[in-house]
């Protein structure tokens, strides 16, 4: 009997793959003579849909049971943060601010998306995370957001943020753990440069 992870699509090649998502051979034929190689966004695009639509949504459920995975384990350093993080958000095409709860065993809480925004920036409002914090009785958080370009640097702003929320949080006697930015290719923490 097959299982959703021991099934025929295990055992084929990446062309009988796009053909059974695509169910077209012009698509599987354009994508073996690109040079490079499988652009699920361009495969996605020739889809019906129909077929888009369970596609997208089959993705999606993977990427979140591949994060509830890293969720288990507790969260003591930067890399526990993009491991968690990076399904989520590593390669969206617009800026996201999520915040982490963490109890005192380090054990996630709660993820909670606080603010979507635009291609290079989004804003985050420290009364909100606050408010989340204190409800879900966080003992110490992360904060987290993306940048689309893949430059991980932080901002001014980014910085400035950074500052704003230790110090709110220090008044609620919350410990900040730190602030990760995320890129698809890596990540940038707070913590890690000496700046929390």
């Amino acid at each position: 009997m097959h299982t959703l992870f021991d099934n025929d699509c295990r055992y084929m090649s990446d062309s009988e793959l796009i053909y059974e998502i695509s169910n077209n051979r012009q698509i599987v034929s354009d994508i073996e003579r690109s040079d490079e190689g499988i652009d699920l966004d361009r495969l996605f695009a020739s889809l019906t849909p129909g077929r888009k639509k369970v596609a997208v949504a089959a993705v999606e459920m993977y990427k979140r049971i591949q994060s509830q995975q890293v969720e288990r384990k507790q969260i003591r350093m930067s890399q526990d943060i993009y491991g968690v993080m990076r399904p989520v958000i590593g390669n969206l095409k617009n800026e996201e601010f999520w915040v982490i709860a963490i109890n005192q065993a380090g054990r996630i809480i709660k993820k909670v998306r606080i603010s979507v925004g635009g291609i290079d920036q989004t804003s985050a409002d420290i009364r909100l995370i606050m408010r989340v914090l204190i409800d879900s009785g966080a003992t110490q958080f992360a904060a987290v957001h993306n940048h689309p370009s893949g430059n991980s640097r932080p901002s001014n702003e980014d910085k400035r943020l950074t500052e704003q929320l230790k110090k709110a949080a220090a008044l609620f006697n919350i410990r900040m753990m730190d602030h990760v930015i995320i890129t698809n290719e890596g990540y940038y923490s707070f913590c890690d440069e000496g700046m929390i």
